[in-house]
C-alpha cells in the first residue's frame, strides 16, 4: 500500500475525532494516546493530545498500514484544533 493511499483512512479518523467535543476530546485522550493497532486491521491508527489548554486542544490523527511495515515508520498524518466554544480547524 501507497503512503497516499492512506489519505482516505486518515480523512475518515480525522472527521471521527473532530467531531467530538472540547470535553470529550480531553477525557478520552487524557493519558495523551489512543491507538487502534488490533491484528487483522486494514489500518492503524494513533490520536495524540499534543495541547491541552484552556481555550482549545490540539489533536494529532496517524494512521498507518500493517500490510506495508515502513509506513508505521513514517505515518500519514495531520491535525486539527477543538475550541471550547465549539469551533473546528482542521
Amino acid at each position: 500500500m501507497k503512503r497516499e493511499e492512506l489519505r482516505p483512512y486518515l480523512e475518515r479518523e480525522v472527521e471521527k475525532w473532530s467531531v467530538k467535543s472540547y470535553a470529550m476530546l480531553r477525557e478520552e485522550l487524557q493519558q495523551g494516546l489512543y491507538a487502534d493497532a488490533q491484528e487483522g486491521l486494514e489500518y492503524h491508527v494513533e490520536v495524540e493530545l499534543l495541547e491541552n489548554r484552556d481555550d482549545y486542544v490540539h489533536v494529532m490523527v496517524a494512521v498507518c498500514s500493517p500490510k506495508a511495515g515502513w509506513s508505521c515508520y513514517h505515518p500519514l498524518s495531520t491535525s486539527f484544533l477543538v475550541y471550547r466554544d465549539g469551533r473546528v480547524e482542521k
